[in-house]
C-alpha cells in the first residue's frame, strides 16, 4: 500500500504540486491523468524519494519514505518517462550495474531477461535496442528487486502497439501477483483499456488533484455517445435494434448505436445481438468517451 499525505514539491521556484492526497492499494491500478504539465512526474518523483518534499508524508507498506528512505524505496519499483537506461552498457550490465546496489542474485537477472524476451540481447548495447526493447529492459530494472509498488510514468507513450500489448499484459499479470501498480498518462483512451479491472483514477490539473473516482464510476458518467457494433449481419441487427427503441444506423463494418449510458446499455446490446445469432467481432465508442469526461471536468474547475 502506498499513502500519500497532503504532499507539495517543487525545484526551487515554489511548488509545483500541491497537498495532494491518495492511496494506491494491492491488485489495483491508480492511474494519474493529465495534460503534459500537469504535475504527473513531479508527483512520481516525490513519491519514490527522488524529489524532496516541502510538506506531508509518504508512507510505503506502513514505513515513511522520509524517516527510513533506504526500506522504503526497496519497496518501490520506478520506470520513469522515457527509457532511462544506460546506451553504452550492454543488456546485462545494465541489469547487473542495478543487481549489486540492491544485493539482488544472478539468477534473478536471467530469469528477467527470459521474461521480457531479452536473452539474445544479452550482449547488445542499451543504445543499440528499439525503444520497445529499451522500455522493456528499463521495466525489467525496476522489477530486479521484486517490489510491491510499482510506479509507471507515462508507460505507454511513444511505444508501438506489439509493445503497448505485452505491457498491457505485463500489468495485468503483476496485479494478480498482488502488486499495487500506479502509472500515469495523458493518452486518454488507454485507460479504457483497464475496464473490468479495479482501477481508480485521479485527475490532476496545475499540480492539484481535482477529482478521484473508480474508473466503472467515471464510464458511467457517460451519456448520449454513439458506440460502434462490428457484426456479421449488419441489416438484421439494424433492424433488431430499432425494436427496441435504439436509435441506430449503419456502419460499413457494423451499426452505431446512439446510448444514454455506455457502460449499462453496452452489454444489454450485446447480449440481444448474441441470442438472436448476430456475431459481434469488437465493441467501441465512435467518440473517447474518458476525452469527454476530461474535458467536462477540467472546464469546471477552471
Amino acid at each position: 500500500m502506498l499513502e500519500v499525505e497532503n504532499i507539495s514539491a517543487g525545484y526551487g521556484n515554489g511548488d509545483v504540486i500541491k497537498n495532494l492526497s491518495f492511496i494506491a492499494i494491492g491488485r489495483e491500478i491508480y492511474v494519474l491523468l493529465g495534460a503534459n504539465g500537469a504535475g504527473k512526474t513531479t508527483t512520481f518523483r516525490a513519491i519514490t524519494g527522488i524529489l524532496p518534499l516541502s510538506r506531508g508524508r509518504v508512507v510505503v507498506d506502513g514505513i515513511d519514505l522520509w524517516v527510513e528512505p533506504e526500506k522504503a524505496k526497496r519497496k518501490i519499483g520506478y520506470l520513469p518517462e522515457g527509457e532511462r537506461v544506460y546506451p553504452d552498457l550492454t543488456v546485462y550490465k545494465n541489469l547487473r550495474f542495478f543487481a549489486r546496489i540492491y544485493d539482488v542474485e544472478e539468477e534473478r537477472i536471467n530469469e528477467l531477461l527470459r521474461e521480457f524476451g531479452l536473452e539474445r540481447y544479452r550482449d547488445t548495447k542499451a543504445g543499440y535496442l528499439s525503444r520497445g526493447f529499451r522500455k522493456r529492459l528499463a521495466l525489467a530494472r525496476a522489477l530486479l528487486h521484486n517490489p510491491n509498488i510499482l510506479v509507471l510514468d507515462e508507460p505507454f507513450s511513444n511505444l508501438d502497439i506489439p509493445t503497448v500489448l505485452s505491457l498491457r499484459d505485463k500489468i495485468f499479470e503483476m496485479l494478480e501477483e498482488g502488486k499495487t501498480i500506479l502509472f500515469s498518462t495523458h493518452i486518454l483512451s488507454e485507460l479504457q483499456n483497464f475496464e473490468g479491472i479495479r482501477c481508480r483514477v485521479g485527475i490532476m490539473k496545475e499540480g492539484k488533484l481535482i477529482l478521484e473516482e473508480r474508473l466503472e464510476n467515471l464510464l458511467n458518467r457517460i451519456s448520449n455517445i454513439e458506440v460502434l457494433f462490428k457484426v456479421d449481419k449488419k441489416q438484421q441487427a439494424r433492424e433488431l435494434l430499432k425494436k427496441f427503441g435504439y436509435p441506430v444506423k449503419m456502419e460499413s463494418t457494423g451499426v452505431a448505436v446512439r446510448v444514454s449510458n455506455y457502460n449499462e446499455e453496452t452489454p444489454a446490446i450485446m447480449k440481444i445481438l448474441l441470442t438472436q445469432g448476430i456475431n459481434v467481432y469488437e465493441v467501441k465508442p465512435k467518440e473517447t468517451p474518458i476525452e469527454k469526461i476530461f474535458t467536462e471536468i477540467t472546464k469546471r474547475s477552471e
